[in-house]
Parts: structure tokens; sequence; C-alpha cells
């Protein structure tokens, strides 16, 4: 295993945004009569969002079309992280910096969000310059968990597949990795720590405990 390429996952791992997350599908669902619990949010977390929406509408027999409830909870999180301060996660900005100075190491982010909020967080974070790829959820047909996201993240860095690792925190990040090809590494948080991670090459508690790994093992082509 020679990484030549990381790919981070956003929220979770670079950012600390779920709660966020959270607040606006709360915000989008009331209206409709459903009362939406963090114990149900926890098992739709790194889920592309219009996935969620139209598995929340047939669960719930929620009055409203899957492109309605899309771009309404778009809505509400543009104005949501509009006006919010977006933290990052233990140890983000080092491990990005770590990796910048393995100079023939590439470093991107696939997010399952959409590009506008994606790039918000970002420079929100003091991060966007650090990435040359960002790939979102609007511009594949299919989000995680299939393979999409990941394999045009990897296109975009002129990298197979298999020369890239990517990092999760979510079951349904790391199936949308493996399932691309990709070694991926899982940090579950305190929203996916439920989830199932075994499809995951190896699951550790932060970034920094992946990133001593990543050097201990000499992994990076350098």
């Amino acid at each position: 295993m020679i990484i030549r390429g990381i790919i981070f996952d956003l929220d979770g791992v670079l950012v600390d945004t779920e709660k966020l997350h959270y607040l606006a599908w709360v915000k989008v669902l009331k209206p409709l009569g459903l009362n939406f619990s963090k114990k149900e949010f926890f098992d739709y977390t790194g889920k592309q969002i219009d996935i969620t929406a139209g598995e929340l509408i047939k669960k719930h027999n929620l009055k409203s079309s899957k492109e309605k409830l899309v771009l309404q909870r778009r809505k509400i999180a543009i104005e949501i992280f509009k006006n919010s301060d977006v933290k990052l996660m233990p140890y983000a900005k080092n491990a990005v910096s770590f990796f910048l100075k393995e100079n023939k190491v590439r470093i991107g982010v696939a997010s399952g969000g959409i590009k506008k909020i994606v790039i918000m967080k970002l420079k929100n974070a003091g991060l966007y310059n650090f990435f040359s790829t960002v790939v979102a959820g609007d511009d594949v047909k299919r989000g995680k968990p299939y393979p999409d996201t990941y394999l045009l993240a990897a296109k975009k860095m002129k990298l197979k597949p298999k020369e890239c690792l990517a990092v999760e925190d979510t079951q349904y990040g790391v199936e949308s990795a493996k399932s691309a090809g990709l070694f991926c590494f899982a940090i579950p948080n305190e929203h996916s720590r439920r989830q199932n991670f075994s499809k995951a090459d190896k699951v550790f508690k932060n970034l920094k405990e992946a990133v001593r790994f990543i050097k201990n093992k000499n992994l990076c082509l350098t």
C-alpha cells in the first residue's frame, strides 16, 4: 500500500458540523409533522441528502416530493451555515498540513454536501486554499454510499482509486470509498459510532492516530 493521494470527507472528519446538519433536518421536517430524533439522524449520517430525503418520505409517508424536500433542506442549511461558525475537528489542520508537506501526495475533499455549502464550510474553517480538488454531492448522479463521489475525486486528482486513501467518519462514506476501490480509514464520532465500520481498512479514534499510523508505516509516496 503506497499512498499518492489523500481524500478527506468533510463533515465529521475535517469540520464539526453534524449538529448543524441535524438542526437543518429538524427545521425542514417539523412542518411536515415529523419530530426528527437524534437517534434516527444517526442512522442517516453520511448518506447523500437526496437519498436520505427519499427514504424519509417513504418511511414516514411524508406529504412532499423528494425534489421539494431536498430544495427546502438545502435552503435552510445555507442559512444556518451563513450564520454559524464552522469549527474544526480535532487535529484537522495539523493533518492537512502534514500531507501538504509530502510533495508528491495530493489531497482532496469528497463530500456528500452541495458544492455551495461545501465551499462555504471550507472557507469559514480556513481550509479552502489547501485543496485543489473538491468534489461535492451535486457533482455526481449518485452520492454516498455509491462509489461515484470517490471515483470522480480520484479522476480529478489524476490518480487511480487504488493509489488513494479515503478518510471517513460514517459507514456510508466507507462503503462509498471501498466500492470505488480506495483504501479507507474510518474515524467514527459521536454521531456515527453506532454504525458498521467493518469494511474500513483501519479504524482510529481521531486524525492524530491516523496520521501517526501513516508516518510510522511510511505509507506516503515521498
